[in-house]
This record gives C-alpha cells, sequence and structure tokens, in this order.
C-alpha cells in the first residue's frame, strides 16, 4: 500500500472531496463508520472494546443509543456510570462517562 500525502483529496471508500490524508484515507464519516465496525466487530469476536466519543454501543448487540435519546438521560453527560437498556436487545449495560474539557481565552482590551 502506498502512503497518503496532503494531495489526497477524496475518500477511498465514497469518494468524497475531502483531505483524506489526514484520516488515514477517509472523509470523517466513513472514519467514523469505520470506527463503529471496528467496535461491533470487537463485539462479535467476544472481546467488546466498546470505547468512543462518538457512540454509545450496546456491548451485546453493537447497537448504538440514538443521539435524540441521549438528550433525555442527563447523567449520560456528568462523569461516572449509570445502566441503560438496549432498545434491539432488551439487555441492560453500564455506561461510564469520562467528562473532558476544554478552554479558549480571548484577548480583552487594554483599559
Amino acid at each position: 500500500m502506498m502512503a497518503l500525502s496532503y494531495e489526497d483529496t477524496h475518500c477511498k471508500r465514497c469518494g468524497k472531496e475531502c483531505p483524506a490524508w489526514i484520516n488515514g484515507g477517509l472523509c470523517y464519516d466513513c472514519l467514523n463508520e469505520k470506527h463503529l465496525g471496528d467496535i461491533r466487530e470487537s463485539i462479535e469476536e467476544g472481546k467488546p472494546d466498546t470505547f468512543s466519543d462518538k457512540y454509545i454501543v450496546c456491548p451485546y448487540c453493537g447497537a448504538v443509543l440514538s443521539n435524540s435519546e441521549d438528550f433525555e438521560f442527563p447523567e449520560l453527560y456528568e462523569d461516572g456510570e449509570c445502566e441503560e437498556i438496549c432498545e434491539e436487545c432488551g439487555k441492560k449495560f453500564e455506561v461510564d462517562t469520562i467528562v473532558s474539557y476544554a478552554w479558549e481565552t480571548q484577548r480583552m482590551e487594554d483599559d
């Protein structure tokens, strides 16, 4: 396989124009789909690795907790653990939320 360079401007999966060289040849949408596929594959192999900053994934069947539901569960935005029930398979699982912070500063005009 040939190394990607900054001249690679199309996703190798969907063909959409993007700075593909940034994400190993994939646009952000395809990169997210690949990541979800990798999570589901790990579940099928019996070694669930469901860590994600994009999805909450059932560790039993690989279903994604839909974004519209996330807003109904404020505990998903607090540091710590909570229990959820998968809509697809009906099994209960634990979600461990890891909160992170980011800062931005702005210059103030001199007095």
